[in-house]
């Protein structure tokens, strides 16, 4: 059982814990997406494994509950180390949103780093694979089923109105 902590309606922590899994009505929890982007802009994907409890076997990007007395930027680098294998510093992520969705409150981050796939390692509980795709790619995946929409509009919003290039 992984517990987290129970926020308000205003994002307001309450105090309280819960599963995360069986969070009260009127209550929310917090979790993380993180945006993996190398210098050409190219998105790094994870498959989730077929036994996953949401979104089995689709292409998503990194991400997981906030865990009871944990920050969110603790967690991302967490989720990071867990399901990719990768070690990470909290200077080389940047806050993009949050945004409140049904039952919890969803904190966006971007992290841009040439990472070569070979050198990580995958928690074959949670993930079933990696690979880039460029944002066209994964814009079709989404219709077509294969992909998790999750926060990507938020993470585009940012990516194009910042209107820069990614320098790595």
């Amino acid at each position: 059982m992984e517990l987290v902590d129970l926020y308000n309606d205003r994002h307001e922590p309450t105090g309280l814990v819960s599963d995360k899994h069986s969070v009260p009505k009127g209550y929310f929890r917090v979790s993380v997406h993180v945006w993996i982007i190398d210098k050409k802009g190219n998105l790094l994907l994870q498959q989730r494994v077929s036994s996953s409890h949401k979104f089995p076997n689709m292409w998503a990007n990194t991400g997981g509950a906030v865990e009871a007395g944990e920050t969110p930027i603790a967690a991302a680098i967490r989720e990071i180390k867990e399901e990719l294998g990768l070690s990470i510093s909290k200077d080389e992520l940047k806050y993009i949103a949050t945004y409140k969705r049904l039952i919890d409150y969803a904190e966006v981050y971007l992290l841009e780093k040439n990472i070569n796939l070979k050198e990580l390692t995958l928690d074959p509980k949670e993930v079933n694979d990696v690979k880039y795709v460029t944002q066209s790619e994964f814009k079709e995946m989404i219709k077509n089923g294969t992909g998790v929409k999750s926060s990507f509009d938020y993470f585009e919003n940012y990516f194009y109105e910042m209107n820069r290039e990614v320098k790595l």
